[in-house]
């Protein structure tokens, strides 16, 4: 048999080369996607603001991603977002149809030393971040605690939900860099569920709430005086937080390597969005820019109205900067944010209250009748 030779015989042997070592991911995003499925996995307990910011976007970046995919968003809390990053990082498709909604303080963990975490956050992929945005602690208006500093003598029993979580990460940081003497019971079903411990007058407050949640939320708790605003957390402050005489934290920091190791711990991605490492670079780069295309989109935009959320997006490209910027901290402010975070006296939420309350409670089976 006679080969084809000259330039016709060149250009078929080049395209039958290409055609046998062409990449899976040759395809274009639109047709890769095209009549698939999209999950989210949703890192956070229903019914909190995690959860409501991952659930709106589900129901609206599909339109902006090429071939237009269903999303599927599906609740997987456990651990702070852990259980969701695990599998995400570990036991996911790499193609693009698997993403998830994490807590921000999950994406630390290999830096600040949790053994147990087996992924690598620079190498996982950033969609983007909805909101990032300060924090507040608050104590009920039963609580003895009427100000920050008054708890460097009284202790005040606040609620959170993992050990990743805003929650209980900044009520940690505080007790011990700060040592405001702060009872952590963790464990509750998430921010709602803490909120309601507090309600019910089981705790007496909640450290690392989000201001913007609780502003459109719970503003009637400040006019009918049911809270008071101890401190409030973030890299700027909030006019109106300081118009009504809440100090920020970094006035109560003893020195400049304890504030960097604060930062450290404080400032990650705020409502981080992720995929998994491998997934092709151009399928990446289209679910980025839906990303950003969605937080534009005039539905998705009423509809984070409506559920009074605040939107304030960075891109992916934005995210992964940031997070190869937290990771170059120096080995001594590493070395302060873990033992910042330390869990000891940490309360677990089964062994303070009823267990239905807490994450992870199993739900009784009504016995059958005899027929």
């Amino acid at each position: 048999m006679t080969r084809p030779t000259g330039p016709v015989g060149l250009c078929a042997a080049l395209l039958c080369a290409a055609a046998v070592s062409a990449p899976a991911g040759a395809e274009s995003p639109a047709e890769f996607y095209k009549g698939k499925s999209v999950t989210m996995l949703v890192g956070a307990a229903p019914g909190g603001g995690y959860a409501t910011y991952a659930n709106i976007l589900a129901r609206h970046i599909g339109r902006h991603i090429p071939g237009q995919p269903k999303i599927i968003a599906k609740s997987m809390p456990g651990a702070g977002s852990l259980k969701a990053l695990k599998v995400l990082y570990q036991r996911s498709k790499k193609d693009g149809t698997e993403m998830a909604a994490v807590f921000q303080g999950a994406l630390m963990e290999p830096l600040l030393g949790n053994r147990g975490v087996e992924f690598d956050a620079l190498k996982l992929n950033y969609i983007g971040e909805l909101n990032s945005e300060p924090k507040i602690c608050i104590a009920w208006h039963t609580s003895p605690v009427k100000k920050f500093e008054d708890l460097q003598n009284h202790e005040m029993i606040v609620g959170a939900s993992g050990a990743t979580s805003g929650l209980f990460q900044y009520a940690t940081v505080l007790k011990n860099v700060l040592g405001a003497k702060l009872k952590v019971i963790a464990g509750y079903k998430g921010s709602a569920g803490a909120s309601l411990a507090m309600q019910r007058g089981e705790t007496h407050g909640m450290c690392g709430y989000s201001w913007s949640s609780f502003a459109t939320g719970h503003n009637a708790w400040i006019t009918e005086k049911k809270v008071r605003i101890l401190t409030q957390i973030g890299q700027k402050p909030v006019p109106r937080l300081t118009e009504m005489g809440v100090p920020e934290v970094w006035k109560f920091v003893k020195n400049d390597d304890e504030r960097k190791a604060m930062e450290l711990i404080f400032n990650p991605p705020g409502r981080p969005y992720i995929l998994p490492p491998g997934v092709p670079k151009d399928r990446v780069e289209a679910l980025r820019a839906a990303f950003m295309a969605t937080t534009k989109d005039a539905k998705f935009v009423s509809e984070a109205k409506k559920a009074k959320i605040r939107i304030n997006a960075a891109s992916g490209a934005e995210v992964e900067a940031l997070m190869h910027k937290l990771y170059e901290a120096s080995p001594n402010v590493v070395r302060i944010a873990k033992a910042a975070l330390s869990r000891k006296g940490m309360v677990k939420c089964t062994e303070f209250t009823n267990p239905k309350y807490c994450r992870g409670a199993k739900k009784k089976k009504k016995k059958k009748k005899a027929s």
